[in-house]
Order: structure tokens, then sequence, then C-alpha cells
């Protein structure tokens, strides 16, 4: 027996007005709940609506939907409604309504025997609180995956270090060969490297969210710069067995940049393609001048990036390996700080990669200069603290 006749048959048997408890199984859910005809008038409304709406039924009734629910004189641009009619189907979808709140909306097309589409039930529930506590338990979850991420970032380091030091004492109590010494105090100073890289990234970038970090943007020549951050890391990708290659269509262009971060983002990018390339692979630069804007892409022919990580990888602490089995780690903030200071540049970065066949960076900057009363153009020293840099920024890859 199907469900209506099983109903029917129960109401009839037990005296039940069928009418009276729809409408009151209707006024009661929390719901909005409302029927309307093919011309979009309002024929009737649950309690939970004429609350919502704020008046009385008989100033609802023979409204236009749009102009009550939306405060428009028209039909709404892909209008659910209209989707209902012309397919017959139920449509839902999440609306934001000009009362700031949030509705899932579905749309159930009221139907003849004949099936002729002869109204419409629209029914809406106000889910701005359930997303914003969905919005709380992403964010409760992203911060326990922030500790554990930053428990296994600190942990790391420090146990390195420690031991470092404990081999290091041992060997100076049996005075033992000098390389060893080294060995050791290199290993501190990586780890050291990689807990200071940490601290910096996660200060700046709150900084930069918060618009408390300040940029010194100066006319700088972004191809020089460019050109000695690439030279400056060739030798230690070849070290690693990398292939490295630059070429630029232009000799020179000046632009408004923060220089330092602008090597911060150029030794991140590298840093990445070091890490997530095997030996032997290349990693290759280059710049072209887009008239309006500089494009520098950083490509490399590593493992790639599959599909479903790519939307991640510029949020924080979002990595694509989270497994720790490969040969080197991070945190997974340093995109996201690389997007935040490309955006602050009023740039672009995005980002081309196929799994199992590399990757491509590719970052757009405005070419525009800053006023200057003197004609002569202002160029600025490029940092020759890179070094030190480079030890900071790579102090997380072993292989």
């Amino acid at each position: 027996m199907e469900l209506k006749e099983l109903l029917k048959k129960n109401f009839e048997e037990e005296g039940v007005d069928i009418e009276e408890t729809l409408t009151n199984v209707l006024d009661n859910l929390h719901d909005i709940v409302i029927y309307q005809n093919l011309e979009r008038e309002i024929l009737w409304a649950n309690e939970t609506a004429i609350e919502e709406f704020n008046e009385p039924f008989d100033e609802i009734k023979e409204r236009h939907c749009y102009e009550l629910v939306h405060d428009s004189s028209q039909l709404c641009e892909d209008c659910l409604v209209e989707k209902a009619e012309a397919t017959g189907e139920i449509v839902e979808r999440e609306k934001i309504n000009p009362n700031g709140n949030l509705y899932l909306v579905r749309v159930y097309p009221v139907k003849n025997k004949e099936k002729e589409i002869k109204g419409i039930i629209r029914i809406s529930l106000n889910i701005t609180k359930r997303r914003a506590l969905k919005e709380r338990l992403e964010q409760n979850r992203l911060r326990t995956e922030l500790f554990a991420n930053l428990s296994h970032e600190l942990k790391t380091p420090l146990n390195l270090m420690f031991s470092g030091m404990q081999l290091l004492k041992l060997n100076l109590e049996k005075n033992e060969d000098e390389d060893k010494y080294m060995e050791y105090l290199n290993t501190i100073k990586r780890n050291t490297n990689r807990l200071l890289k940490l601290v910096e990234n996660l200060v700046d970038i709150n900084k930069l969210d918060s618009r408390s970090y300040d940029l010194s943007f100066q006319n700088c020549d972004i191809v020089s710069l460019v050109e000695k951050v690439f030279f400056s890391v060739k030798e230690y990708a070849e070290n690693k067995k990398r292939e490295l290659e630059f070429d630029s269509e232009i000799e020179e262009k000046v632009i408004a940049c923060d220089s330092f971060n602008m090597e911060r983002v150029m030794l991140n990018l590298f840093s990445n393609a070091i890490k997530f390339t095997d030996k032997g692979d290349k990693i290759s630069m280059y710049l072209s001048d887009e008239g309006d804007n500089i494009s520098i892409s950083v490509k490399d022919t590593g493992i790639g990036i599959p599909k479903d990580k790519q939307e991640i990888i510029f949020e924080r602490f979002g990595q694509v390996d989270k497994s720790f089995t490969r040969n080197n780690e991070g945190s997974g903030i340093g995109l996201s700080l690389v997007n935040l200071i490309i955006e602050r540049h009023d740039g672009e970065i995005d980002l081309h990669s196929e799994y199992g066949s590399g990757s491509e960076f590719i970052i757009k900057l405005p070419a525009q200069k800053l006023a200057q009363e003197d004609a002569e153009r202002k160029k600025i020293e490029i940092h020759d603290s890179i070094i030190n840099k480079i030890d900071m920024e790579f102090s997380d890859i072993y292989c």
C-alpha cells in the first residue's frame, strides 16, 4: 500500500481532518513554506513565512515571490521557479536574501494527474547559523591541524639539534675528527634556520592578514633581481643534481616592488621546485613583458600536483603531501605567504600542473613605477644577504 493511501485510510478511520493536520504540520516547520501559482503570485504561506516576512498574510497574499522574497520589481535572474517549471524537477540552491541571511531553497513543481505543472511549492530554510557553525567547526579543525603540524615542525628540528649537540659533546670529549664537528654543527645550523623560518613566516603571514605588514616599494629592476636570485640558487640546485635554466625576453624592466619580499617569493618557489623534483629533473625560469604586466614563470619537471589538491596549496597549512614520508618537509604556509605578498603587489599567481608531469607557477606583476621628482630613476641595491636567506628557505630540504 502506498503512503498516501495508508495515510488516507488511517485518517478516515480515526476521523482526522487531513487538511487541518497538514496545515498544522507545515505551520510548525522551521522552514519557510509558500505555495504560488505559475504567475509567481503567493497563494498560501505557513506561520514561519509570515514571521519571516513580518507581514500579515493578507499583505502577503497574491504578491509576487520575487517582490516579497528578493525585494525586486522583476523576475530574478536564473530564477529557481522558472527552472523547476522548465525541467519539471525539484530544484535546490543556496541563496542570500536582502536581509543578509543565507537560505537553502528547494522548489517543488506541483503536478496534476496529467503531469501538468499547476503550481509551485517553495521551501526555504535559514541556514545562516548552520553555516556559521560549520565555519567554526572548520576553523577548529584547521586549528587542530595547525597545532599538529607545528608540534611536528618544532619537535623535529629540536630533536635533531639536541642529538647534534649530544654527539658534538661526545666527540669533543673523545677528541675525535674535526670533520665530525662540522657535520653536527651544520645539522644544528640547518635546523635553527628551519625554526627561524617557521617563526618568521607565522609572524609575517599574520601581519599580512591584518594589513600591519608594511612593504617597502621602490623602483627596482625586476629582471636583475630575479636573475640574481636564480644564479644564487643555481649552484645549490646543481649540487642537488637538478638542472636549472634561465631565459628572459627582456634585459631590463624597472617596476615598483618590495625587493626583499620578492626575493622571498622567488626563493620559496625554487625551494618547492627542488623539494618536489628528483635528481635529473629540470627547473626553468622565464621572464616576459606583457605590456601592462611582467610575467615570471618557475617551471619544473617534477611530480606535479593532483587536481584535487591544486585548490588548497595557497591556503594556510595547505600541504599537498602530509605523510612526512618524503625527504623534505614544510609547514605548508610558504605558498600562502607568497600569495599574500603578490596580492599586496596588486599582482596574481597562478598554477598550471599535471600530476606526474611537473608544475608551473606564473606570477604577474603590474609594470608600474613609482613617481619620482628626480628625472633619473633611482635603482636600489638588491640585497647582498641572499645567501643567508637561501640557507633559511632551503633548510627543510634534505635530499
